[in-house]
């Protein structure tokens, strides 16, 4: 490397440090030249669930027998910022290779995740030393952010991966929410028909969240959610901020990862929120301390997906959402407005025995829906629709119902 920009190197380091939760690494995989059976190329520096979903699909397919390596294809362009990764992946480093070392890769599969990334001449260059016999581009997030700001364009998207020459290349949306987003953007231009019948979402490994209801819910109940802290993340009308987590006495909101925005936005914390910062305990260790796992995101904000809602369901806690999340996650959640979530949390303090039969319901579908097993499926998957939202038998649907306040009839629920 050039002294010059050794020099330059260091000077930018001390001016821009990589932000929380990413660190600069040097102990990437080395080689130039690869064959295995599935190549995912993404951007190592996307902190959340862009790593964890990686990192998943990575022990999935290695633990299956199959050869797999990691593409870093960063979207920055400052030379500093090119070996950023989250610290998530630090444990994987040997299986990672930087994009400006690859001379060529043979795969059976690409997976490429991150439609900003693909739209970047870094992924362009890269694609053309990849010979792989099918590719998956996995659009994990909405097109704008949720101050109107484009992230990428939908049809120009299409025409990039039209353009790559991959055999059997589609683009696989994260959830129904990016599939509908998709189809109404497109619906409005011509443009090549890339669009899988499948979505791609997250996949987890199972055992990483133990299964632990509560058998009573007590006062105080403790609610919170765990995620990143950004204006994006929090409502923003200060009063359904408020709504959304109850100051009550008998309710305690237990928050990790911070909450600045919130300080902001209600000019203090409310007396009964604890908040913790991200590294204090591991995730599954958060949510047993949880009796129910709240999350109102800004309105403006497209939730993609939210790997946090799927990790407490699994964890065996009722999770509360607004309506938005609801083509995603189906009967896995009970779905309300701000100023409804007190009244449901009294509801699912008085019926255990509801409570403990639908939670049970929820941790096997999702288990089956969303379980690192099912990356195999999928990947076998070509023809079948599998967009449907998540459904459970009849008597978790009546509990549902109860709950969020609606009328139902009265259905036997065997625990």
């Amino acid at each position: 490397m050039p002294r010059y920009l050794s020099l330059r190197r260091l000077f930018a380091r001390w001016i821009e440090p990589p932000p929380s939760g990413v660190v600069e690494a040097s102990n990437f995989r080395q080689g130039d030249t690869f064959s295995v059976d599935i190549c995912i190329v993404t951007n190592c520096a996307f902190v959340g669930g862009n790593a964890s979903t990686t990192v998943t699909e990575l022990r999935a397919f290695t633990a299956a027998g199959l050869t797999a390596i990691i593409v870093h294809c960063p979207v920055k362009r400052s030379l500093w910022k090119r070996n950023w990764v989250a610290e998530r992946f630090l444990p994987f480093m040997d299986k990672i290779v930087p994009a400006d070392n690859v001379k060529y890769i043979k795969c059976q599969t690409l997976i490429a995740r991150g439609p900003r990334m693909v739209m970047t001449p870094i992924f362009r260059n890269l694609m053309k030393r990849i010979d792989g016999e099918r590719a998956l581009f996995v659009v994990n997030n909405s097109a704008w952010s949720e101050n109107g700001k484009p992230l990428f364009n939908w049809p120009a998207l299409f025409r990039r991966v039209a353009r790559i020459g991959v055999p059997h290349s589609n683009i696989y949306p994260i959830s129904p929410i990016i599939r509908e987003e998709c189809r109404r953007v497109l619906s409005k231009s011509a443009g090549p028909d890339l669009l899988a019948p499948i979505d791609w979402p997250p996949a987890f490994k199972i055992e990483d969240f133990p299964f632990a209801p509560r058998t009573h819910l007590t006062a105080p109940v403790v609610i919170g959610r765990h995620g990143r802290d950004h204006d994006g993340k929090w409502l923003e009308d200060a009063e359904e901020l408020r709504a959304a987590y109850p100051c009550r006495t008998d309710i305690v909101v237990k928050i990790m990862g911070g909450a600045e925005t919130v300080k902001k936005r209600l000019g203090a914390l409310p007396s009964n929120w604890v908040v913790e910062p991200f590294g204090t305990t591991g995730v599954g260790d958060y949510l047993s301390q949880l009796d129910v796992f709240v999350n109102f995101p800004a309105r403006t904000r497209d939730e993609a997906f939210g790997r946090t809602i799927i990790e407490a369901v699994l964890s065996g806690l009722p999770v509360i959402l607004p309506p938005a999340f609801e083509p995603t996650f189906g009967d896995l959640a009970l779905y309300c407005e701000p100023h409804q979530v007190s009244g449901l949390i009294d509801r699912l303090v008085s019926d255990d025995h509801g409570r403990i039969h639908y939670i049970n319901a929820c941790r096997r579908e999702a288990a089956e829906r969303f379980g690192s097993h099912t990356l195999l499926k999928r990947l076998k998957t070509r023809d079948t629709d599998g967009t449907y939202s998540p459904t459970l038998d009849g008597g978790s649907q009546a509990f549902r119902r109860r709950m969020m306040g609606e009328s139902a009839p009265e259905t036997n629920v065997t625990a």
